[in-house]
């Protein structure tokens, strides 16, 4: 007696390639100098201090015309969308740090 139970395999390549959402940053400023620089801290420890230190760099060499600040409550909490928009509205860059 014969058996003809043929089982057909394929095989698979399990390699993707990334996919990279697209971003488009905004614009660089040519200089920094008389900007108005944002600053979002996200309440981890330390990121106070390094951010202080960071504002009162770019107020002493770079002569950025001011600071607006931003404080979440949390790390892991998104910034607040109203207090984004504030910042954006009001200054021409923005920078947030983590800290720990």
């Amino acid at each position: 007696m014969t058996s003809s139970n043929s089982i057909e395999h394929q095989l698979v390549n399990p390699a993707t390639e990334a996919i990279a959402a697209v971003f488009d940053g905004a614009p660089r400023l040519l200089t920094i100098a008389g900007a108005k620089v944002g600053i979002i801290d996200d309440s981890k420890q330390n990121a106070d201090v390094l951010l202080q230190e960071l504002a009162e760099v770019l107020k002493n060499k770079y002569e950025i015309s001011g600071v607006e600040w931003h404080r979440k409550p949390s790390a892991s909490r998104p910034a607040d969308p109203a207090k984004l928009k504030l910042l954006t509205d009001n200054c021409d860059a923005v920078v947030i740090a983590i800290g720990d």
